[in-house]
């Protein structure tokens, strides 16, 4: 038996096995570096997408906070110029009405002379009355309906104030006693409730405008 001849195969044989299981190692090692490759390029390309997704949210939604802030921004400024222009209609108003149940020292007139001044202060004030129902009709949508109560509760008063003061310019002359009832009456209204429903109103105005404390 040669020796030699065996160990030099069994050598030439070991080299061989061991190059098989380095060649079959390296392989495997490129198959999981190329699977890690490819899985953390997947998941790197899913980052990016949702990155690129939740970007493309984020601007859609700072665009519509956008577009919903100038909107409430317009609305509010219409809501102030509405509540500007009905308060100067209704403290007109008010104080031509107010103007009707002050007792008027009059010299150098007669009685035609006064009852005919009465007559076109309360023509004046029908016509201020007017142009607020008119204003508060319009806009009525832009108070809630708080507000709306207030103002409605005020229209009412003045209205029937006012019918108490035109009645004898619309039905004749009355009794005296009938009309110092009619007028004690409108008066007590303008100025007692009127003005106690006016500043509850007024102070829901400012909570609109921002100048409430």
């Amino acid at each position: 038996m040669d020796w030699t001849k065996i160990f030099s195969e069994i050598g030439i044989f070991g080299i061989i096995s061991g190059l098989i299981v380095w060649l079959i190692k390296q392989l495997g090692q490129r198959y999981i570096d190329k699977g890690a490759k490819t899985h953390e390029q997947k998941l790197q390309n899913q980052s990016d997408l949702y990155k690129a997704e939740l970007n493309q949210s984020l601007e859609k939604f700072k665009s519509e906070i956008a577009f919903f802030s100038q909107k409430a921004f317009k609305l509010h400024d219409k809501r102030l110029e509405r509540i500007e222009n009905l308060y100067s209609l209704l403290t007109n108003f008010y104080e031509d009405m107010f103007h009707l149940t002050t007792w008027k020292v009059v010299t150098g007139m007669t009685d035609d002379d006064v009852n005919r001044q009465n007559f076109e202060n309360t023509k004046k004030a029908g016509k201020s009355g007017t142009n607020f129902f008119k204003y508060y009709a319009r806009n009525k949508l832009y108070f809630d309906k708080d507000t709306c109560k207030l103002i409605e509760e005020i229209i009412k008063l003045l209205k029937d104030s006012h019918f108490d003061f035109s009645y004898e310019y619309v039905f004749g002359p009355m009794s005296a006693d009938f009309k110092f009832e009619t007028v004690k009456k409108a008066t007590e209204k303008i100025r007692e409730k009127v003005p106690e429903i006016k500043s509850e109103l007024e102070d829901n105005f400012r909570k609109i405008i921002g100048v409430y404390e």
